[in-house]
């Protein structure tokens, strides 16, 4: 009878061990990084002009389409995604020595300096070809 006398210690043991196991595993899953969302509609690709690059660009921050803003842009400037909300915006024109900065007057929900005051202002978005496309690459007052 020595056998039984082990048998409910071992099935604790055996269920500790289970839960610790699904606890780290639970654990691992939380610490993984959230995927990237999806676009909306098609990104633009190589073929696709500068011109319609920046409108679907703008298009998808006016509308939250972070997985489109996220596409569009490179690693050297941040993506218009979390805020703050572009209610609206209007293309001025096409600056910088080479052309590829695109100047509108963007109206916001908060201030771009993370104020609470939105409002309109000058806003320049500058993109670079990549061997994706046009992608975003700064932005600035101005």
């Amino acid at each position: 009878m020595p056998q039984s006398r082990w048998k409910a210690p071992l099935i604790a043991l055996a269920i500790v061990v289970g839960l610790g196991g699904t606890l780290a595993g639970g654990l691992a899953l939380l610490s993984l990084p959230s995927p990237a969302p999806t676009p909306h509609h098609p990104v633009p690709g190589p073929d696709a002009t500068l011109s319609a690059t920046a409108q679907a660009y703008m298009e998808a921050a006016k509308d939250n389409d972070c997985g489109m803003t996220l596409a569009l842009t490179t690693s050297n400037t941040t993506a218009w995604c979390d805020g703050p909300r572009l209610l609206s915006y209007r293309f001025l024109g096409r600056t910088g020595d080479d052309g590829e900065c695109m100047e509108y007057s963007i109206t916001t929900d908060r201030g771009l300096d993370g104020t609470d005051q939105g409002g309109t202002e000058g806003w320049s978005f500058c993109y670079r070809q990549t061997k994706a496309g046009w992608r975003l690459w700064d932005q600035g007052q101005g």
